[in-house]
């Protein structure tokens, strides 16, 4: 289980494609109101930890979960939830967000 940003960022840079595993729940909101997504920016984003915003344990009942941010451009994130099992990485679901709407519901 990743402790720090540095352990999470060294498992990211180092887990192989075939490694990387998409669930069921990311197709279906691709499908149907996520068309911008796709695997490649996923895994693309996720490889390029450079643009690295943060991340969230979400881990409980022996599942290795965490929430990713991570910047696209000046104006959206890519928010990430995935679960590590093993060595492989399963992605749950992904979406973008405003940078913009998003510190105005911090204030």
């Amino acid at each position: 289980m990743a402790k720090t940003e540095a352990e999470l960022k060294k498992f990211l840079e180092n887990v192989n494609r075939e490694d990387i595993h998409f669930t069921n729940h990311f197709y279906d909101k691709q499908q149907f109101d996520r068309k911008y997504l796709s695997e490649d920016l996923t895994i693309k984003s996720l490889k390029d930890i450079k643009n690295f915003l943060g991340f969230q344990n979400q881990s409980k009942d022996n599942k290795e979960k965490y929430r990713i941010g991570i910047k696209l451009s000046g104006k959206y994130n890519l928010v990430v939830i995935c679960e590590v099992r093993d060595k492989s990485l399963y992605i749950i679901t992904t979406w973008k967000t405003n940078r913009r709407w998003q510190k105005s519901t911090q204030k």
